[in-house]
């Protein structure tokens, strides 16, 4: 047990979970509250809230551990895609899906196409978002096996309901402010260790040597070129289709508010990456990879190697915080599905709104549980989990989100079509492995376009209502009317 280390983590967790006791108050008062900290988040907030939803364990982690092991190419692939999200982001959806003025995901395809396409959306968020949570509680694991020194299922178990608790405490009041304080402590982690890696290597051009000298595949192409760009086209959709990150939208004060929060998060992401690869360099460096059960903890073997156990317990609280501010955000995004866009919209229309709370509440105990029990024995490398997540998504949600903002003629038939068609084309190809690891969207994401185009040119045309509406997401004026 690393003792230092693990004081460091339980203090930094204990903390978080005294800012969801403090929100829990004001999360529970509304519905609007609980999901979207009542519309009220300024600029500043917004930008490290969006930039720590993103910068998930896969960032860290899992673009170290994959790009050591399969290359810093794989990494090159993964960082490109991922700093490109949020301009994307910014000018695709983030303005246009604020004017909405809905609270969800799922929500917005009800008020764009109707309440089939709303359900369907609600099931893929659940399923997506869960799936999405075993990357972070893979890190959790491995993290808190090395730092308490007890095995990775307990680990697991200990770090996934600590990190739930807060969450469904406090709503996204108590996941914005606590992703503000994650966001630094990552930001600042990463800078400190990744100068700690040059001034030891004496510079980047010696340190890219010495990461060449002990490990020549280093810098090599070990993967077909689609799944290089199956995941580069997975993360540059992600901000777009991950209800975890569109729902920062959602809380913005207004349009222009989650455009300039897209922006400035942009910057922020594009500082992990940087540091990412000389924190890649560093794993290469010490030639180890290949010695590891699992290559993804090559990023604690770095900390260990290059940091006094002060600096490493404060290290691995910045791998704990980007771990619990995606995770937080999935359970929140499935919560909402589950407790706002199903029970309250088809079960019991007359539900008070602290009823929808506390029903979101317990979703996400079990959403969570669901997620560690899959979690004990997990699929993949983290980066390569969180690709297939990101390919998902975007196959069965990226066309017709986009579509639907800025085409008035894509209709329902054509949104289920398009959904649907994605989805299963992608879990086909998932399942049957005929291409290139992590390439599956590159397939699957077309076919929902072409199903989208084709069943909405075939089929009737919207109503004038639903066409004024599509204008209303370009509007100039930024209305904060909420649904």
């Amino acid at each position: 047990m690393q003792i230092l280390e693990a004081v460091i983590l339980a203090v930094y967790l204990i903390l978080m979970t005294f800012m969801g006791i403090y929100f829990a108050k004001r999360a529970h008062s509304s519905e609007n509250d609980y999901w979207t900290a009542g519309k009220s988040i300024n600029t500043f907030v917004g930008a490290f809230a969006l930039f720590a939803a993103l910068a998930s364990s896969s960032s860290l982690m899992g673009a170290v551990g994959s790009g050591v092991a399969l290359g810093v190419p794989f990494l090159f692939a993964y960082g490109f895609g991922a700093v490109a999200i949020l301009p994307f982001t910014l000018f695709l959806v983030s303005g246009q899906i604020r004017r909405s003025g809905v609270n969800t995901l799922p929500e917005f395809f009800k008020q764009r196409y109707g309440r089939a396409v709303q359900i369907v959306a609600v099931f893929i968020v659940v399923i997506g978002m869960t799936f999405y949570m075993v990357p972070q509680l893979t890190a959790s694991g491995l993290i808190g096996s090395y730092v308490l020194g007890v095995d990775y299922k307990t680990a697991v178990i200990l770090l996934g309901i600590g990190f739930t608790i807060y969450a469904a405490l406090g709503g996204m009041w108590a996941i914005t402010y606590t992703d503000l304080i994650q966001g630094s402590v990552m930001l600042i982690g990463m800078l400190v260790l990744s100068c700690i890696i040059l001034f030891q290597h004496n510079g980047f051009s010696t340190l890219i040597q010495d990461a060449l000298a002990v490990t020549p595949n280093f810098g090599d192409i070990t993967q077909p070129w689609m799944s290089y760009f199956g995941l580069f086209l997975a993360f540059l959709w992600f901000g777009i289709v991950s209800p975890s990150a569109v729902m920062r939208n959602f809380s913005s004060r207004d349009a222009k508010t989650a455009r300039r929060s897209a922006m400035w998060a942009c910057l922020l992401y594009l500082f992990i990456f940087i540091f990412g690869f000389i924190v890649a360099a560093g794993g290469a460096s010490l030639g180890i990879a290949d010695s590891l059960d699992n290559q993804d903890m090559i990023f604690v073997s770095v900390i260990e190697n290059y940091m006094s156990p002060i600096l490493a317990g404060m290290m691995l609280a910045g791998l704990l915080a980007a771990i619990m501010s995606s995770a937080d955000a999935m359970l929140l995004a499935i919560s909402a599905g589950v407790a706002h866009d199903i029970y309250k919209e088809y079960i019991n229309k007359e539900a008070s709104e602290k009823t929808v709370t506390k029903i979101g509440f317990v979703v996400m105990i079990v959403a969570s549980i669901i997620g560690i029990v899959i979690a004990i024995n997990p699929p993949q490398l983290i980066a390569i989990m969180v690709g297939w997540v990101g390919g998902f998504l975007l196959s069965a949600f990226g066309f017709p989100l986009v579509l639907g903002i800025w085409w008035n003629r894509a209709n329902k038939a054509g949104a289920l079509a398009g959904m649907l068609g994605g989805a299963v084309t992608f879990l086909i190809l998932v399942l049957t492995k005929p291409f290139a690891l992590v390439s599956e969207p590159i397939i699957a994401a077309p076919v929902s376009l072409i199903l989208l185009i084709v069943v909405s040119f075939v089929t009737q045309t919207p109503s004038a209502e639903i066409q004024n509406q599509v204008n209303q997401y370009h509007a100039e004026n930024d209305s904060k009317k909420t649904v």
